[in-house]
């Protein structure tokens, strides 16, 4: 029964063989080894690359190869002949750098410099370049990269790098990231690869928050930008740093003072990062608005269950936020304008393909923003421009800047208050890829913040309603920041890379002395300097990421810093620890711990209830901030519908500072130090973010779980205290609605319970200095925001109009400011609120 299938199985083969005699231009004419097969070739012209493919198709012999060691796209020739396969490759490829192998029943052209060492190394090569937008080549960073076959993953870091341990032969690659389709990539591996990816964006508007999907390489936070978006401030246009605020852990302080309060840590423990460069007060209208404009973002990021050890002195979180890189291919803008502000961003090449720009700048529209019979006044500006030139493609580098000032003046019968602040930045960026398996990035650092703040209490007749008296409180202070550092990526081996580096900061801060006076003062001049306060700290860090099975990521890392301020010297090492195991595909555990140790210290006084922060740096009686924390997280997601964030953490930290009781608001040139109080704290608690995507609708839910207390020797007779922004629950729940491609909704809905406050003094206690710090707590407090927006199109113009209400619940007192009175060292609040239910309508045009 067998033999005549046999048969029939060698008729099919010699029928086959047949066809490819009589069509090809190389026949086969005996069989053999696949190098020895004799093939008769007619005269052919063509580029290396068409030649080889006509060989390999005609003869049914797979021939595999790197077209950029072959130089493919070189014109060369066939001749006449009958001969071997041999013979035929070694003429077409005479003079190139290749060698002929065959392997597994295949050719392989192999470059010389690898086959020479295929006896002495491991048979991997690196897969390596950039993540980047078609057209603008802006790098997208975080991108996943994938081995489809094998299921090893690597992602681009924050500059869009990235590097992939691979085997000899050819692979399947799939490159995924956020608001881009999915691209696939066959690529041959026969020594290491330089390969960048080009994505092609999905035009979507605007940003949303995700907690990021499994597997993780760390415990940041992503900010998509190309979700759809349904958070806008009241300008009426996205703010995609605002939304932070969404995410749990993370709270807004006092509506007076609107600053970014992390896991049950003052304002001054968060550190922001505008291209690796520090900023002090990332907001304008305090902390209503921040100064990265969805127009000029590229990429946020948020750290705070995990502290990789290139970050430093920051003992709550830290915010990376990247602008673009500008277009190299095409000029573009957007055109935002409102009722009270109207911004300009463009882009585009100054030589394309090799320099590109971006700029954007906005303002506010003094004669609406001004409004409440004069009362209230209020402005602000901000510039961004960034200069990106190629040298080669191995070499990126950037030259960046922002300029951002404001001004708030709120005038009433008995207080007035002034502040004003601003932030100058330059920042030099040059990233380099040294090889298949290092990258290193360097950034060289100048920035300056100044601040001023003050407020006059007015003495009324109660009678006639004459102001009787004034005395108004001015205080200026200013940073400068000088910084330099470097950093080194090395893909060791297929399961291990390191990363190194360091980095050297010299800090000066210029404080003035209170000038108290009648009225309130803008000139820097009126106020006395006093002595500056310089210091320098040196920090050096390594970390190991390495895989012990396919299923576990473990990080371990290491910070040394040094530091020297005035007479003071201090050195410290700061461990840290990241690890995650996947459970299947779609979820994974992680477990963090972090020391992080921070030398500059915010100082806050209660006395103005805005934000009149001094900054001071460690000393011999003020020692560094530490802190101790432990994460243990579980994250779900399915890639399509559901995800969901889970966190436990607990934080310890010591040296904390904070002004005693009666709210000192100045200090003396050379007893300062003095003036602060030092204590613990501790923070401990649980964090969800769940999220579900459908075809129309969105919807996001945060919520926290949250304890967070104080303990100082000299408050309250030594016992704990809460913290002042002890919110017990804390929760957020986005809605966002498309129904189709021109109509948008969008709604926010904010729930925490009530801060804690001092109570007020009774006559009882005005004689006792340790009464309790904080020991009442405001009412709880929620808000409603929601938002309307139509996209149209008018030929290759692509427009937006939005409308919505700011603030259109606020029916309790959660959010009031507070004062001391100076007068009878009393603690008043007020429900005087600077941001009232808002209308905004904004109209924005992208060119």
């Amino acid at each position: 029964m067998t033999t005549p299938i046999r048969y029939k199985k060698a008729g099919l083969k010699i029928f086959l063989s047949l066809i490819i005699l009589a069509t090809g231009n190389c026949y086969t004419f005996a069989q053999g080894k696949l190098l020895e097969v004799k093939l008769v070739c007619h005269a052919e012209r063509g580029t290396v690359l068409f030649l080889l493919q006509r060989i390999s198709a005609r003869s049914g012999i797979v021939i595999e190869y790197a077209e950029q060691y072959i130089n493919g796209g070189q014109m060369a020739e066939l001749k006449e002949e009958t001969t071997t396969l041999r013979n035929i490759l070694n003429n077409l490829l005479a003079g190139r750098k290749v060698r002929i192998e065959e392997r597994n029943g295949k050719i392989m052209l192999i470059p010389t410099s690898f086959a020479s060492t295929a006896l002495k190394q491991p048979d991997e090569y690196m897969l390596f370049g950039y993540t980047r937008e078609e057209g603008s080549l802006e790098p997208l960073p975080y991108a996943v990269i994938m081995n489809v076959a094998s299921g090893q993953v690597c992602q681009s870091n924050m500059f869009g790098y990235y590097s992939l341990r691979l085997t000899r032969g050819r692979h399947h690659i799939k490159v995924m990231h956020t608001g881009y389709p999915l691209q696939m990539a066959e690529i041959l591996i026969v020594g290491d690869t330089k390969r960048s990816f080009t994505l092609k964006p999905t035009l979507l508007p605007e940003v949303n928050i995700t907690s990021g999907c499994a597997p993780q390489k760390d415990g940041g936070s992503n900010v998509d930008k190309y979700l759809s978006s349904i958070y806008n401030n009241f300008l009426g246009e996205s703010d995609p740093v605002r939304s932070l605020y969404l995410m749990p852990g993370n709270i807004e302080s006092q509506e007076m003072m609107g600053q970014l309060m992390v896991r049950g840590g003052d304002p001054g423990q968060s550190t922001f990062l505008l291209d690796g460069n520090r900023v002090f007060n990332p907001t304008h209208l305090l902390g209503e608005i921040s100064i990265v404009s969805g127009a000029s973002l590229k990429s946020i990021r948020q750290f705070k269950n995990d502290f990789p050890t290139r970050f430093d002195g920051a003992l709550s979180s830290v915010t990376e936020v990247n602008t673009k890189d500008g277009n190299m291919d095409r000029w573009s803008g957007e055109l935002n304008t409102g009722l009270m502000a109207a911004g300009v961003a463009v882009e585009g090449p100054l030589r394309k393909g090799r320099t590109a720009m971006m700029a954007s700048i906005r303002r506010s529209c003094d004669p609406l923003f001004n409004r409440k019979d004069g009362n209230y006044r209020a402005r602000f500006y901000d510039i961004h421009f960034k200069i990106t030139h190629l040298f080669g493609n191995s070499d990126r580098v950037t030259l960046s800047g922002y300029l951002g000032n404001d001004h708030l003046r709120i005038r009433q019968t008995e207080l007035q208050y002034l502040q004003a602040w601003g932030n100058r930045l330059a920042t030099v960026n040059w990233r380099h890829v040294i090889g298949s398996r290092t990258f290193m990035n360097t950034t060289l650092n100048v920035s300056n913040y100044h601040n001023l703040a003050g407020f006059k209490l007015n003495d009324v007749d109660d009678t006639t309603g004459a102001i009787i008296s004034s005395d108004a409180y001015n205080n200026y202070a200013s940073i400068e920041r000088y910084e330099a550092k470097t950093q080194f990526e090395v893909k060791a081996f297929s399961n291990t890379e390191f990363r190194f580096g360091g980095s050297i900061v010299r800090t000066i801060i210029h404080p003035f002395d209170t000038n108290i006076s009648q009225e309130l003062s803008e000139e820097e001049e009126s106020n006395e300097p006093m002595k500056p306060l310089p210091f320098t700290e040196v920090v050096l860090y390594y970390e190991n990421e390495f895989h012990p099975s396919r299923r576990l990521l473990v990080r371990p890392g290491i910070s040394f810093s040094a530091y020297r301020g005035m007479d003071y010297r201090h050195t410290v090492l700061q461990p840290r620890m990241f690890a995650a195991y996947n459970i299947g595909r779609h979820q994974q555990l992680t477990f963090s711990y972090a020391r992080m140790v921070q030398y500059l210290h915010q100082v806050t006084s209660p006395a103005l209830g805005i934000n009149s922060e001094h900054w001071v740096p460690s000393v011999a009686s003020l020692q560094p901030a530490e802190s101790n924390m432990i994460n243990i997280g579980y994250n779900f997601n399915n890639g399509k519908v559901v995800s969901v964030a889970m966190d436990l953490y607990y934080k310890k930290m010591n040296n904390i500072t904070s002004y005693p009781g009666k709210g000192n608001f100045s200090y003396d040139e050379d007893t300062w130090p003095d003036d602060i109080t030092v204590g613990k704290g501790w923070s401990y608690g649980a964090e969800l973010l769940a999220g579900k995507k459908m075809k129309k609708l969105q919807l996001q839910l945060s919520y926290t779980l949250a304890w967070s207390g104080r303990q100082c020797d000299d408050v309250n007779d030594g016992e704990k205290f809460p913290f002042r922004y002890d919110r017990r629950h804390n929760l957020n729940l986005a809605v966002n609605f498309q129904p189709n491609r021109h109509w948008n909704f969008g709604a926010i809905w904010h729930f925490n319970t009530g801060d804690w406050i001092p109570r007020q003094a009774d006559d009882e206690d005005d004689d006792n200095p340790e009464w309790p710090y904080y020991d009442r707590c405001t009412p709880s407090y929620h808000r409603l925001n929601a938002n309307v927006g139509y996209y149209f199109t008018t030929g290759k113009l692509k427009h937006k109009v939005s409308t919505g209400l700011y603030n259109v619940l606020h029916p309790n007192a959660g959010l009031q400011s507070g004062i001391w009175n100076i007068n009878n060292n009393d603690f008043n609040l007020s429900d005087n609120r600077l941001f009232t239910p808002v209308y905004y309508l904004s109209y924005k045009l992208n060119f």
